[in-house]
């Protein structure tokens, strides 16, 4: 008796044929192998998610949108997450310097440890901070302010590299900021040089507080004409008082994976000037292009 009851016991542990223990089926009784899910299941998104992650996430998105210092009670509430458990999330990414905290206001904010990280995801074929110079020499020889700028998630673009001219009246942008993917001149270029739909686009448009309003029709008509020459501008309505001039980078399908921009007052804008810096932003543009594409 006890030399079958062993036996069974042994059946229940005993390993599959890939070494994987066995465990049963919930539903029908049945032993099967506990492996971890293959490549493809996990392209479907397979797999356990994992709460703390998902919650490090959340907060780490809400600050870079908050653009200010937040206290954990704010941030616990805007998140829908446990206080205690934002305390420590911000306890943990704040040991790995992507979270600093400022002891007079106890509050936190991003810190430029992520920088690192999202640096890394933008050199998917090269390292581009290689052409940082070359930001800085548009900047410097235009009196305007450089920016590069990359699509994250459906809806949003980050800003991943800025270039200041010296003169002492400037347009001052913050690396890591995030912003509606479809405002400004990089906007109109994130929409043609894409595969999106026109019910998508209207719907991203539709939810952009833009500074200086247009009328969707004029977006879309200014979409086109950006696709047709190889370049965007935006004559105020992202900022009143600015015009911002956009070129693509475009991946091997011809999507239009980042953006350079050259910002300046209203006052620098003439069509001559800006033929000259358009000529520059599309040279860095081929650059970069070739970068994370070789």
């Amino acid at each position: 008796m006890a030399r079958q009851a062993n036996a069974a016991a042994a059946r229940k542990t005993a390993p599959a044929a890939d070494g994987e223990p066995r465990r049963k089926s919930p539903k029908t009784g049945v032993a099967k192998a506990d492996r971890a899910p293959d490549g493809e299941a996990e392209a479907r998104g397979a797999g356990k998610v994992v709460g703390a992650v998902v919650g490090a996430i959340k907060i780490l998105r809400y600050l870079a949108a908050a653009g200010e210092p937040v206290g954990v009670s704010r941030i616990a509430k805007d998140t829908k997450l446990n206080t205690s458990t934002t305390f420590n999330i911000l306890r943990t990414l704040m040991a790995h310097d992507f979270v600093q905290f400022e002891p007079l206001s106890k509050t936190y904010q991003l810190s430029l440890g992520i920088m690192e990280i999202a640096r890394a995801a933008t050199a998917v074929g090269g390292d581009i901070s290689s052409v940082f110079p070359l930001m800085e020499r548009i900047a410097q020889k235009h009196g305007v302010t450089v920016t590069l700028w990359q699509p994250v998630g459906k809806d949003r673009k980050v800003l991943i590299m800025a270039a200041h001219t010296r003169n002492a009246m400037r347009i001052q942008m913050a690396v890591g900021q995030r912003l509606p993917l479809l405002l400004g001149a990089t906007g109109r270029l994130f929409a043609a040089y894409s595969d999106m739909s026109k019910d998508e686009i209207k719907r991203q448009f539709s939810a952009i507080r833009w500074n200086n309003p247009l009328t969707f029709k004029d977006f879309m008509a200014q979409c086109a004409e950006a696709k047709a020459r190889g370049y965007a501008v935006d004559e105020g309505n992202f900022a009143v008082g600015t015009v911002l001039l956009s070129v693509p980078i475009l991946d091997r399908d011809g999507h239009a994976s980042m953006a350079v921009t050259a910002n300046m007052f209203a006052g620098q804008y003439g069509p001559e000037r800006a033929h000259g810096i358009v000529g520059d932003l599309q040279a860095f543009a081929e650059q970069v292009s070739k970068i994370l594409q070789s």
